[in-house]
């Protein structure tokens, strides 16, 4: 990852000390230090926070970072959505793929508003029978579009400490609720998970973000409403 020392000189600008971006990202101070060095990305759910503190938006944020010095890219005001970074089966948010030639994607003709969007590509097979790799994928907050939490949707859950990941609702004949991955063939890497449809659980329950197996109702982030699918060449036979 490329040093990002123009966030010291921009934070300066602005009349901001490192300890403001770290209070604003909900991070200790020295893991901003690592972000100057490039040791650390920011992570998706910091994109927002530092775009603010910095005055720029998020597109030119992400180029910034990209390319290791202030870029300013012109959404236009027409609520273009930002990509967020490339969503794989563990949690990991890694960065844009390199060959990624754009940073912002336009907004759903029926999404009406840019709140409660999340825009990412899949980076990973680990839901492949839905969504190829490559794709992109916008996911709404329910609470904001009409984007129903209801077995066969397709969630992005929040995992905590910056890890966010795809799954789809799904119940069993028993009458369990459970979250899987949708790969083309089995990967032990990724897990499925037991889902509870209540906000609190009962005693001695627990989160996957905890390291546990269950993840709650309030760990849904969004449910995914706009696939644009990346399509590869047939194989040669």
């Amino acid at each position: 990852m490329p040093k990002q020392d123009w966030i010291r000189a921009a934070l300066k600008d602005r009349g901001y000390k490192l300890k403001d971006a770290a209070e604003a990202l909900g991070v200790p101070a020295p893991r901003v230090t690592d972000i100057l060095k490039g040791a650390r990305g920011v992570q998706a759910h910091e994109i927002l926070p530092l775009s603010q503190l910095l005055g720029m938006n998020a597109p030119s944020l992400l180029e910034s970072l990209k390319a290791g010095e202030p870029t300013v890219v012109d959404d236009g005001n027409d609520g273009r959505l930002p990509l967020l970074g490339s969503l794989t089966g563990t949690g990991t948010v890694a960065p844009l793929p390199d060959d990624m030639t754009f940073s912002s994607v336009p907004l759903p003709p029926d999404a009406g508003t840019p709140e409660g969007l999340y825009c990412y590509v899949m980076g990973d097979t680990s839901m492949a029978r839905e969504i190829p790799a490559g794709s992109l994928v916008i996911a709404a907050d329910p609470k904001r579009h009409y984007a129903p939490v209801a077995p066969g949707a397709l969630l992005l859950l929040d995992l905590g400490a910056g890890r966010r990941a795809l799954r789809q609702y799904t119940k069993t004949e028993s009458g369990e609720d459970w979250l899987v991955p949708l790969p083309d063939t089995p990967n032990p890497d990724f897990a499925s998970w037991r889902f509870s449809l209540l906000s609190d659980l009962m005693p001695g329950g627990d989160m996957v973000g905890a390291g546990q197996e269950i993840v709650r109702i309030t760990d849904v982030l969004a449910a995914v409403m706009w696939v644009h699918q990346r399509r590869s060449p047939p194989k040669a036979s």
